[in-house]
């Protein structure tokens, strides 16, 4: 019956979402489509906060939207639903790939993310001029532990550790420095160096090539792209390993060593109990950004010490706004929000992101997952996703509100300013092609799933059920995740308990919200 109720709302869901649609853009599944598609492919998830259950599903309605077949038949994801003049095959863009996988692994057809991973290593911008940071091989393993199939990864370990080291060699690029953001000087590209510094240990990459186009940092040795490159690092020493291939498993794992000691050492900024960037000619750059959880994000080993960074997620001097989180503080030099900033569309000089968001929700549900938490850390945690969550929506001209996912918002209004800056540059009376409408650039079933819920895939056939769900939510489930072939049903109910089971039999439970440790011997 709790099945068939999950079902039920995940479909009346679909249907409101379609009734208030404008579906500009159409590829693999269309509306009409959705709620099959839904109903065959999501874990079901109900919980008494409306709105939380009303945005999964809403999310989960979106991300179909940009399942689609490449030229030869693939399939891939895109990040917009237009074509885009600088993506690349199949309208794909490597900004977003790691998003794309934690997301859409949780889906029961493997075929979508299975084939869109392979076809990105294989043909798609992963490396060089047009490429953003990505890291492959660790989303080969991230989809491992849900899918269990770790063979396509093996098949592609050659290619995967190229692909490393062509990061390491790097080339010429620019970037679009947002030390000029402001409405009287123009935007001015600045050569930039990319790839490794062997006399640092760190890789060097410009903040747009993490999609943080003019953002207050410096380019250089960023906190993202080197704990992307050290989860590669790490991910293609493991398949090694797995492989049997020692001396390719040795040398990547001192890769990752080194690289992690350096992260550690020189991008953690004691002075601010932040990680930030190593400027390129080798300054300390004192501006805290959410991609400063980066190494929390890839589940870096790092000192307890540096746990003092979560607080900056509820400081309103920090990243805390009324409506979202802000990419940079609050309170860092040439902070700005707003449409009347001149010139590109894309700014991270203030503007809240749901990509960075999607960052640092995930890195702190995986701080409080790896260790001893308290109550309100545990509510902290809560309240930045219910706030993520009422992120999404649109006051339209007629007053009528629906749920929307767009580029970024301004974190005290709530309009989507990249929509509306490039609203205002349309010839006058034409229609807008709505570019960043149903933008898949960020996660949010992931958050649930795997932090809310707490379903934590382990290697060799095992997983944990760690709840950050409120305790006082009388009941709530997430029902049908797909996990090495087998189907796993997490429920809470007041005066049950809590109970995990797996093909419909009852794994384990306890009295209390609190951990369960699952395995399946194949």
């Amino acid at each position: 019956m709790l099945l068939v109720a999950a079902l039920s709302i995940a479909l009346n869901y679909v249907a409101e979402f379609n009734s208030l649609d404008d579906e500009l853009y159409t590829n693999a599944i269309p509306n009409a489509a959705a709620g099959e598609f839904l109903r065959s492919n999501v874990p079901e998830f109900c919980c008494p906060d409306k709105q939380l259950e009303r945005i999964y599903y809403f999310r989960w309605w979106t991300y179909r939207k940009h399942l689609r077949r490449a030229p030869a038949d693939e399939w891939v994801v895109s990040e917009f639903l237009p074509d885009v003049s600088w993506s690349g095959y199949g309208n794909t863009i490597s900004c977003p790939l790691v998003h794309h996988v934690r997301e859409g692994r949780w889906l029961r057809d493997r075929r979508f993310v299975d084939s869109y991973l392979k076809t990105m290593v294989e043909k798609g911008t992963i490396v060089g001029r047009g490429a953003y940071a990505n890291c492959p091989a660790r989303l080969f393993l991230d989809l491992a532990l849900v899918t269990g199939d770790d063979s396509e990864a093996l098949r592609l370990l050659d290619r995967l550790a190229s692909n490393y080291e062509k990061w390491e060699r790097g080339w010429d690029a620019t970037s679009l420095s947002g030390r000029h953001v402001s409405s009287r000087r123009p935007f001015t590209p600045v050569p930039l160096r990319a790839g490794f510094r062997p006399e640092r240990g760190l890789f060097d990459l410009a903040g747009d090539r993490e999609g943080s186009e003019f953002a207050l940092s410096e380019d250089g040795a960023r906190p993202m792209v080197n704990s992307m490159m050290w989860a590669e690092a790490s991910a293609i020493a493991e398949l090694a390993r797995r492989r049997g291939d020692m001396d390719l498993s040795v040398r990547f794992a001192k890769k990752a060593e080194s690289l992690a000691e350096a992260v550690r050492t020189r991008l953690w900024n004691e002075r601010r109990g932040f990680f930030t960037v190593l400027a390129a000619d080798g300054k300390q750059d004192d501006v805290c950004e959410l991609h400063g959880y980066a190494p929390f994000y890839f589940e870096m080993p790092l000192a307890p010490e540096c746990d003092r960074a979560f607080a900056m997620l509820t400081d309103e001097k920090g990243f805390l706004a009324p409506l979202g989180l802000t990419f940079p503080r609050r309170d860092t030099p040439g902070f700005r929000v707003g449409v009347d900033i001149e010139g590109h569309e894309c700014l991270w000089c203030g503007p809240s992101w749901p990509y960075a968001t999607s960052v640092a929700l995930t890195a702190f549900a995986n701080r409080l997952h790896a260790r001893a938490r308290t109550h309100a850390e545990a509510a902290s945690f809560r309240m930045l996703l219910r706030q993520y969550a009422a992120q999404h929506r649109l006051r339209k001209e007629d007053g009528t509100e629906v749920p929307w996912i767009d580029e970024d918002a301004d974190p005290f209004t709530g309009d989507w300013l990249a929509r509306r800056m490039l609203l205002m540059r349309a010839p006058r009376g034409a229609r807008f092609p709505e570019r960043g409408k149903d933008y898949n650039h960020s996660t949010f079933c992931d958050i649930v799933i795997s932090g809310l819920v707490g379903f934590r895939p382990a290697a060799y056939g095992s997983f944990t059920v760690d709840p950050l769900a409120d305790p006082a939510w009388d009941a709530w489930s997430l029902r049908g995740v797909r996990w090495r072939g087998h189907d796993v049903d997490i429920a809470w109910k007041s005066g049950d308990g809590l109970s995990v089971s797996i093909d419909g039999r009852v794994a384990a439970r306890r009295a209390d919200i609190g951990l369960l440790t699952c395995r399946i011997d194949q």
